[in-house]
């Protein structure tokens, strides 16, 4: 019989309906602290900095779970963050047209 690599027996153990409510009360509390302490990126994170929550997902979590996760935040934040900013930018053309129509009507209806 073939020896397994770690990866493959994580892959076939069967993970229960607690264990895996144990991984994503870890995983939430893990990514409420990036977001406490404004953590966009975790290839950026200091060491230090939700070390303990990290350890806990490490510990309660797959690995394959774990790096999931992270790129699914990471991809979300991204998202979020493009959206403000085309957010921002319809609210600057409208700001910018409602200006210029504001003094379109100025000139048409001050006299001079």
């Amino acid at each position: 019989m073939a020896k397994l690599h770690s990866s493959e027996r994580e892959d076939t153990q069967v993970v229960t309906r607690s264990e895996r409510e144990k991984c994503w009360i870890a995983r939430d509390k893990y990514f409420a602290c990036l977001d406490k302490n404004r953590i966009m990126s975790v290839a950026n994170q200091d060491s230090s900095m939700c070390a303990n929550e990290r350890s806990d997902v490490d510990s309660l979590c797959r690995q394959s779970w774990v790096d999931y996760f992270i790129q699914r935040r990471e991809r979300n934040l991204q998202i979020d963050a493009m959206k403000r900013f085309r957010t921002q930018q319809a609210y600057d053309e409208l700001e910018a047209r409602e200006s210029a129509s504001r003094e379109e009507l100025r000139n048409k209806f001050v006299k001079r």
